[in-house]
Order: structure tokens, then sequence, then C-alpha cells
């Protein structure tokens, strides 16, 4: 049998129950980022059983081989960590590890590339390519990706594929387009120092809070005013902490927030403008400011075009035509795009929200839960991945 024979969505049927089952005991035991070592030993045993080689990277990373030797090698990702939520789903594989959730469908991810390497395993001998399996931790604090490849886990690799799962993408849906797909995700800080006293004598102080409330409204016209406005990017201040009591005037504000965009010259441009209102604003009203900008820890998540134009004609196949979708590049962020910096790769948009199976929460919410079918869709892509992987591009 040849690759062309293979009939990818039986073969993804055939081990859609195991799947599920995985899942759901991922789901169960969910760990927070580079700890996870429960779900390290759980891949490990499921390799195990399909005679599949593997080795240890870090703690809780994980390589493994599937190939007799080819020239080429192209590398099937899935991250395997949990959030810090408390979950709220009244669900039989509801957490058991009190405090921690998967909320972001990477229990979906690992159980579905597991699902794949049992049928490329089964198919071993028909591939033209070596795969290499990559059970990544720690995406959500986007330390995973940079360790992996640190310690070796992409050398010999020639591309790279990678699969997430949305619940704002209706279930049964794909998306799989080249260019950004997801943006860099900036983090910044500003102290402002002003002078504390009472309440009742505001004369003989410097409001901080003012000067935070003034610079954060002033913040928002960075986007607004000078940007071009095909130029997407968000500026958000998701913290401000200022005073201690209802009757004294604070003394120090400051703010926290992230800077999302697709481009290191707009990254840049933001980082100066917030740098300079803020100086600005709390200088207006007596006050100072300290400000503290952290690059993204990784770049955009960026599709290579070639290898996008081969996978979407190949799903198109799989999914038909109505399935495929177009979805705008997200601002979330996805250390995935650290493989792309070193060599291409095509990262796609797997739907599982379904209104009438309650699967409606979005990602990192505490009832965030999703639609099985999307693991059938995972199972689906990671092998059509690793089938049509490493073709030389006309």
């Amino acid at each position: 049998m040849t690759m062309d024979h293979i009939d990818i969505r039986k073969e993804a049927l055939a081990v859609y129950d195991d799947v599920t089952a995985l899942r759901r005991y991922f789901h169960m035991y969910p760990e927070p980022a580079m700890q996870e070592y429960n779900t390290s030993e759980k891949i490990k045993s499921q390799l195990e059983k399909l005679h599949i080689p593997y080795q240890t990277i870090g703690e809780t990373g994980i390589t493994a081989s599937i190939g007799e030797g080819h020239m080429k090698t192209v590398a099937l990702r899935a991250d395997m960590d949990a959030l810090k939520i408390q979950e709220k789903n009244d669900i039989s594989y509801k957490s058991k590890n009190d405090g921690y959730m998967h909320a972001c469908g990477h229990d979906g991810h690992t159980a579905s590339l597991l699902g794949a390497a049992a049928i490329l395993k089964k198919y071993e001998k028909c591939l033209n390519v070596n795969i290499r399996l990559i059970f990544q931790p720690a995406e959500e604090n986007c330390l995973g990706a940079k360790m992996m490849t640190e310690n070796h886990g992409l050398d010999g690799v020639d591309e790279i594929y990678g699969i997430h799962i949305f619940t704002d993408i209706p279930a049964g849906k794909v998306s799989i387009e080249a260019g950004p797909r997801m943006a860099s995700t900036d983090i910044f800080k500003v102290t402002i120092k002003g002078k504390a006293g009472h309440a009742a004598k505001p004369q003989q102080c410097v409001d901080a809070t003012v000067a935070a409330a003034a610079s954060v409204m002033n913040l928002q016209t960075i986007v607004s005013r000078e940007l071009d406005p095909v130029n997407s990017a968000v500026v958000t201040v998701g913290k401000l902490h200022s005073g201690t009591q209802y009757n004294i005037i604070s003394g120090e504000a400051v703010l926290e927030g992230t800077v999302r965009s697709f481009d290191l010259e707009t990254s840049k441009h933001i980082q100066e403008s917030i740098e300079r209102i803020v100086s600005m604003t709390a200088s207006a009203y007596g006050a100072k400011a300290d400000f503290l900008f952290k690059p993204s820890r990784h770049p955009v998540v960026y599709n290579d075009r070639m290898l996008t134009e081969r996978m979407y004609e190949a799903a198109e196949k799989l999914f038909g035509k109505d399935a495929m979708i177009h979805v705008p590049p997200m601002m979330l962020g996805e250390d995935f795009s650290i493989y792309q910096s070193k060599i291409p790769g095509v990262f796609a948009f797997v739907g599982a929200g379904n209104p009438q199976k309650g699967c409606i929460y979005p990602n990192h919410h505490d009832c965030f839960n999703m639609d099985e079918q999307a693991l059938l869709d995972c199972v689906i892509l990671y092998t059509m991945f690793g089938l049509n992987g490493g073709k030389d591009n006309d």
C-alpha cells in the first residue's frame, strides 16, 4: 500500500474512541507549565504501546520518531500544559487537580497527536519522510518551545506543523492560511510616582491615581491615531493598582499591560509611544513615571506560503470546501512561532464550538469545553501533515 491509498478519515475514526478517552484523562489531571510530570509519563506509556522510540527533553518534554531514515524530517507538535484556573464545568471528567484546568484545548492537542502517531506508525513503511513528534511543555508561559529547541528537539527537522483548537470557531471548520496568524505579545509596566497625603488636603499632594487614570485614557490613542488603520495592533492595560485606603491620596500607581502586533516595527513604535505618553501625562500632573518594556518571548506565528498552499489543498480534499474557512489573524500569542523562526511551518486553527453541546465559552474560561468532534479533525490534520510533509514544491 502507498500513501495515496491510505484512507485518513477511516483510520482516524478507528482511533477516535481511544483519543477521546486520552483527552478526558488529560483533562482530569491538568498540570501547569514545566510541571507536566503525570502527563509526560502517560504520553510515554502510550508511545511504548505503539513501539515508538522517544526521548525526554528537559524534565517533561518529549520527542519521538517514526520513519526509516529518510532524507527529510517533518515535525508534528502538540502542547500539553494547563492553566491556573478552577474549573466550573459539571462533567464526568472534570479536573481533579484543584486550581488547575485544561481551559485552552491542550489536552485535545496531545491526545490527537497520539492518535495520529498510531496511524503514522501503522503505515511507517509507506512514509517518504521521518516524523518527529514533539510533545511540548510550557506553551502558556512561552518557555516550552525555547527549551525544546535549545535542547536539540528540533535538530534535523525540515518542516513543522501544529494545531490549535478554538471554541469561537464552529466545530467541523478548519483554517489553514498563509502569512501572519497570531501576534507577538510584549509586556509593559509603568510606575507613576506622586506625593501621598490626606484626601482632605489635595493641595499638598500629587495624586498618582489621577495621573494613572489619565495615562490609561491617553494610551488609547496610540492605535487609533498613530498607526495606519490597516495595521492591526492592541494596547491593553490589564492591571492598575494605586492607593491603600479610601481617605489617602496615593503616592504611587502601577500600570501593567500588553502590546499585540504583527511586526517588529509596529512593536517598537508602540513602545516609544507608551513611554512618551505616560511620561508627559505624569509630568502634566506633577508626577514622574518609570517605564519597563519586556519584548515578546516569541515572534509572530507566520505560516509559510508554499507549505500552506500544499496543506490547504490536501485538507480541502479531506474536509470539503465548506469546512475550509477564513479566520482573521488573532492577537493571541503562541510560542509555536519560535519553531517557525528556525524552519518553515504551518499552524492550523480547528473549530470546537457547538452551542447545542454547551461548547460556547472561549479559551481560558473556567467553563471552557470542546465539541469532541474537534479531536477527530485534529487527528486527521496531524496525520495529513505527516503524510504530505516533506514534498518538494513545484
